[in-house]
Parts: structure tokens; C-alpha cells; sequence
């Protein structure tokens, strides 16, 4: 398995591949490495209510142990996140808008109860209609 240690550059780039190729737009916000060891999480999006700007926090010490393929993943979905929040769309893990575009693009949906729970409801109601 490949290290998805990726520097910084790495990171932007391959976000900005991701959005022009599902949404048709450059990647214009931040992404910071932290060097802290999370052991829940692999990647948030921030919005910072007081200044405006929205983030991609990910982990070097988490993203070493992953794989290449594992962290643009997280990537993925911390866009998904980011785009839909630059539209002003719901855009929080269990929001129906934020899961169906995670499908659309091939983005993973988060483990947390609530998410799955919202991704099992939603997956309910996408058989019924």
C-alpha cells in the first residue's frame, strides 16, 4: 500500500482536479495539514463564521498510516462539503442534498451514526419513488 503522505501542493492540486472535473470550478479555499493524531476522524471542513473562510483540515499523521486512494477520498468528500456550502446549500453529513451529491461523485459517506442513519433513510426513500 501506497502512503498517502501528500504534501500540501499535492493535496491542492488534486482538489482542484476533483472540482473542475465534477463541478466545473477551480478549488479557491484553504487546505491546512495539521500534525495532530486523530484518531476518529480523517479530514473536516471548517467554515469560520467570523472571518468567512472555509477549510480542509486533514492530518499528516493520519494521512501516512492511510492509503493514497484513502485520503482523496476524504478529500472528496471534505469538497462535497466545500461545494455545496459556497452555494449555500445544506451541506451537513446527514443532509439529503450532501448525501446524494457524495453519490454523484463517488464520495464516501461518513461512519458517524448520524450520517449513516441519514444515508440508510435516504437510500429508503430513493427505492419508494
Amino acid at each position: 500500500m501506497e502512503s498517502g503522505n501528500f504534501t500540501l501542493n499535492e493535496l491542492y492540486e488534486a482538489a482542484n482536479d476533483m472540482c473542475v472535473k465534477h463541478w466545473g470550478v477551480e478549488y479557491t479555499d484553504q487546505i491546512e495539514l495539521v500534525h495532530s493524531n486523530w484518531s476518529i476522524q480523517n479530514a473536516v471542513f471548517i467554515y469560520d463564521r467570523g472571518t468567512g473562510e472555509r477549510i480542509i483540515r486533514m492530518s499528516t499523521k493520519r494521512n501516512e498510516i492511510r492509503s493514497r486512494e484513502g485520503v482523496l477520498k476524504s478529500l472528496l468528500h471534505e469538497l462535497v462539503h466545500w461545494r455545496l456550502h459556497s452555494q449555500g446549500l445544506p451541506c451537513r453529513d446527514e443532509d439529503p442534498e450532501f448525501i446524494e451529491e457524495c453519490l454523484r461523485v463517488g464520495a464516501n459517506i461518513s461512519l458517524a451514526k448520524k450520517a449513516q442513519l441519514a444515508f440508510e433513510q435516504f437510500m429508503l426513500e430513493r427505492k419508494t419513488t
